[in-house]
């Protein structure tokens, strides 16, 4: 006959409180792992969302949270006149001696509430965006001629930059650089 001994209730005890202890620091450290693994999959999912977005037509608008009322104007409100502009790649000379890549015109002036139209003539042979997360706008721009409607529902200023790695001569310089390949939409 086999005889089991039973552990006393101290011991008993201090092996529950490191079973426990054990369990906790195993459990947190899988949900941590878990948390992090869903906050890569939003962020990839949002990216993936604003690409797609910027390729499925040739109208974007701009909205602002969900918090934000748009501003509808009036049916006698006269649209403001469309602007022309190009993107060129490696035109334009920054102060570091580089040639970068551009925008002909990075800043522009929209009324809260009324659209404005961008015809775009991207003469790169590459893909650029047009992205402002702060007011929701994310214009994907192939090669070619597009044009976009915007409307921005509040009134501020707002930075824009290309998201699609370019200026690649230059490390991305001009992504970050308004007057190249970022700039600021002002809505008032």
């Amino acid at each position: 006959m086999t005889h089991v001994q039973t552990p006393d209730k101290d011991t008993e005890a201090r092996d529950q409180a490191q079973f426990d202890e054990a369990v906790n620091r195993q459990g947190k450290t899988v949900l941590e792992w878990l948390a992090g693994a869903g906050i890569v999959a939003a962020l990839a999912i949002s990216i993936v969302a604003l690409i797609q977005s910027g390729e499925k037509g040739e109208t974007r608008v701009i909205t602002q949270p969900a918090v934000k009322q748009a501003v509808v104007p009036p049916a006698s409100t006269v649209p403001a006149k469309p602007i022309s502009l190009k993107i060129i790649g490696g035109s334009k000379l920054g102060p570091d001696g580089k040639k970068h890549d551009v925008f002909t015109k990075t800043e522009f002036a929209v009324k809260v509430g009324q659209p404005l139209k961008l015809k775009i003539d991207n003469t790169d042979d590459v893909p650029h965006s047009i992205t402002a997360p702060v007011v929701g706008l994310n214009l994907t721009i192939k090669p070619g001629v597009h044009t976009y409607s915007l409307v921005v529902a509040q009134a501020g200023k707002f930075q824009w930059f290309c998201i699609i790695p370019c200026d690649t001569d230059a490390g991305g310089w001009a992504m970050s650089h308004p007057g190249f390949m970022a700039g600021y939409i002002t809505a008032t």
